[in-house]
């Protein structure tokens, strides 16, 4: 017998700004949602409907349990709760494509002091359409931020719902954790084996526009640890080993691709990855057990990636702003050594200098209309 009320959204583990779904065997004319047990708001349908779509409501930047419920002519139609829903910001899904680079921002993220050897950083605005960069194009070491596009791709190739399945402990453990022999797993699950998964994932990365990007062949067993807006140039180009290398602009962009599946846009949703997909991700992003570079320095909700080796800490984050999403990535080398703390002085300077300098210009006023007597 078919359920009599589902809701498609939200549903348990991923980040959502209030956009309910469901589908329902009687048509419904209301729609309560409750947060946390108290009731949040009551939409009223503008004709009696068996399937809907509403939101964003926008939602507490918050882990929330969520409760919907169908009315019909007063009496209740179905019941479902969600667990583990990350509340985001009614502006989370709006999404503007990146069309200008101010001058000033971009000569400002020239100038920020570093903590020496290289650094890069790239950075969009997407409720503004505005971005910048410095040293974009420049190829580092990826470390761990290669989860990124590995969990992309384990999303796109996964038909049902990635949450319950054989992968989603895994999953978890790559992403949260930043668990080496998680990746390895899913690595195998992808392609038969850690070298066919990284070869896979890498030419899924390419096909989203990250060109520079190298998953190689997985990670060392046994190692867990407990041209464009904005312009992609080379000004510093470190020392990289070969294989597994990213850049700052490939990182945003895998990153700019998530959010951007969420609202059932961009080039990844195209090509398979859900909008259900990429609030899970988001979700999982948001939960990883490090701060990094840009959570320290903001109260909104962060969901990021790091990577780091002993010359090297990276981070890539989408920060969801009250105005819109921002999406920031900083990376730091230095052969000598490199620390979290100086590096995230580093992040704390370019996502300054984004949130300050990426914002969409006030309207102009309206001209009085004279009056005349």
């Amino acid at each position: 017998m078919a359920i009599a009320f589902t809701v498609d959204a939200p549903k348990s583990f991923e980040a959502n700004p209030g956009l309910i779904s469901f589908h329902a065997r009687k048509p419904v004319d209301t729609l309560e949602v409750r947060v946390n047990g108290k009731r949040y708001k009551v939409v009223a349908l503008t004709s009696p409907q068996r399937k809907a779509t509403i939101g964003p409501l926008g939602l507490p930047s918050q882990d929330l349990t969520i409760t919907v419920t169908g009315f019909r002519d007063g009496k209740v139609v179905g019941r479902q709760t969600a667990t583990n829903v990350l509340g985001l910001p009614k502006a989370s899904m709006t999404i503007l494509p990146i069309t200008k680079t101010p001058p000033l921002t971009q000569r400002r993220m020239r100038r920020l002091p570093h903590p020496g050897g290289t650094v890069a950083a790239w950075t969009v605005n997407l409720a503004s359409g505005l971005g910048a960069s410095y040293n974009a194009g420049a190829r580092f070491t990826a470390a761990s931020t290669a989860k990124l596009p590995i969990m992309i791709d384990l999303l796109m190739i996964t038909k049902r719902d990635i949450v319950g399945s054989s992968s989603w402990g895994s999953l978890q453990a790559m992403i949260r954790s930043s668990s080496n022999d998680a990746a390895n797993t899913v690595l195998e699950y992808i392609g038969g084996s850690t070298t066919s998964g990284g070869a896979q994932v890498t030419a899924m990365a390419h096909r989203l526009g990250a060109l520079h990007t190298d998953t190689a062949a997985g990670y060392l067993a046994g190692q867990d640890r407990k041209g464009t807006n904005p312009p992609v140039q080379i000004n510093a180009q470190p020392e990289v080993p070969c294989c597994k290398e990213t850049t700052a602009h490939d990182l945003g962009i895998l990153m700019q691709q998530i959010v951007e599946a969420t609202a059932g846009k961009g080039r990844a949703h195209r090509l398979g990855l859900t909008a259900r997909d990429a609030r899970v991700a988001l979700w999982l992003l948001a939960h990883t057990s490090n701060p990094g570079l840009f959570e320290p320095w903001t109260q909104w909700i962060t969901a990021h990636k790091i990577g780091d080796v002993d010359r090297a800490w990276h981070d890539v984050a989408a920060i969801f702003t009250p105005q819109g999403p921002l999406i920031t990535v900083a990376m730091t080398y230095n052969e000598n050594g490199i620390n979290q703390s100086t590096s995230a002085e580093y992040g704390k300077r370019v996502l300054h200098t984004a949130l300050t300098g990426l914002q969409a210009p006030p309207p102009k006023p309206e001209r009085p209309i004279p009056f005349h007597t």
